[in-house]
């Protein structure tokens, strides 16, 4: 067959007209522009059928895996995520693992694909940064990010309107193309500010009840949509109605916690990074120590802890008497002493308090 023939067959008594679109031999990647191909037993031949013509083509063997993710292996690192590997991990397999699969095979195993997740633990320590990451690593569209308290309207219905407004793309994409359509990821950061627990706010009209149960019935209602990822991140679990937590909903609960000292190690590196590459970062300055010292630290309080050494830095080089002087930007060195003052000016919100300790001793 030669790419671009139309070809006429007949299945159950009925005329099709098919046209070849490409020709392709697997396992080979510069197959692309091959014109003509033949039939042997091995081949196999996918159909594509328009949205216009009201034909559905259901469990075709596709491609081995769909094509959800963007990049062929992850490096955290890289991505600027430190010390959450194995949160990660346990992200994948249980939200994604079914969807790197062809459509076809979670049909035969008769389950559906995971539909929400929750990240929840302590302020700074990377929920908003995992989820960005997340939508940007998956194909199809760029992901739809709400802040919670934005949902909010003073108008009867407007919310309720709102929350369906953000799943009208994904059920167009269903109802037009079924299983073939593309992921939909809705990041809702700060959860809590809509979904707290129905009958818990007196705020007289009864907004936050009927905003959870509209994300109740559009998540795992009577017309489920199956094209969704909903991840809702939040620092209070427990404000949460319970009916969203239920397998179905946001099922995927995972509790990114403060780092260890390894995970501490990675976001240090991340921060100083750029310092390393242009020569700023003094030979003395030993990061795994830095990690050992800092016990109870946040992701963003470890980021503060680097700023505070930065400026400390940049602090020698200027006098206060002339600041017109012109600065020797090669002398700036971030040294060792200069993170030992920032950990001091940086104290952890969590973990033990040294002072109290001290004092009772």
């Amino acid at each position: 067959m030669t790419s671009g023939q139309r070809v006429t067959f007949e299945y159950h008594g009925n005329g099709y007209i098919f046209t070849v679109t490409q020709v392709a031999v697997e396992g080979q990647d510069k197959s692309d522009n091959i014109e003509r191909g033949m039939l042997v037993s091995d081949s196999y031949i996918v159909f594509e059928a328009p949205n216009s013509s009201g034909i559905k083509i259901i469990n075709q063997r596709e491609a081995a895996s769909s094509k959800i993710f963007r990049h062929k292996e992850f490096n955290l690192q890289s991505l600027g995520i430190g010390g959450l590997s194995n949160e990660f991990a346990d992200i994948f397999r249980k939200a994604f693992a079914s969807r790197v699969f062809p459509p076809h095979v979670a049909s035969k195993l008769g389950v559906k694909h995971v539909k929400g997740m929750l990240l929840y633990g302590p302020p700074g320590t990377g929920k908003t940064l995992m989820a960005r990451q997340i939508g940007k690593m998956l194909n199809g569209r760029d992901p739809k990010i709400v802040n919670g308290p934005e949902v909010l309207s003073k108008f009867v219905g407007e919310t309720e309107k709102n929350v369906r407004d953000l799943f009208a793309d994904a059920e167009q994409d269903q109802r037009t193309r079924g299983d073939q359509s593309d992921l939909h990821v809705i990041i809702f950061d700060e959860i809590d500010a809509i979904c707290k627990s129905r009958g818990s706010t007196r705020d007289g009209t009864g907004v936050h009840d009927s905003i959870v149960n509209q994300l109740l019935t559009k998540i795992d209602g009577v017309e489920a949509l199956n094209n969704v990822l909903l991840i809702g991140m939040t620092n209070r679990k427990d404000l949460l109605d319970e009916a969203l937590l239920r397998p179905g909903r946001l099922e995927v609960q995972v509790e990114i916690s403060l780092p260890d000292e390894n995970g501490r190690l990675q976001i240090l590196q991340i921060h100083t990074n750029k310092m390393k590459e242009n020569s700023f970062l003094a030979p003395d300055v030993n990061l795994q120590e830095l990690a050992a010292r800092t016990k109870n630290y946040s992701g963003a309080e470890l980021e503060g802890v680097v700023k505070s050494a930065v400026s400390y830095a940049l602090n020698r080089q200027l006098s206060l008497d002339d600041l017109t002087k012109t600065v020797d930007e090669e002398s700036i060195k971030v040294s060792m002493d200069d993170f030992v003052n920032a950990l001091h000016e940086v104290i952890p919100s969590f973990g033990a308090s040294m002072d109290d300790l001290e004092r009772c001793r």
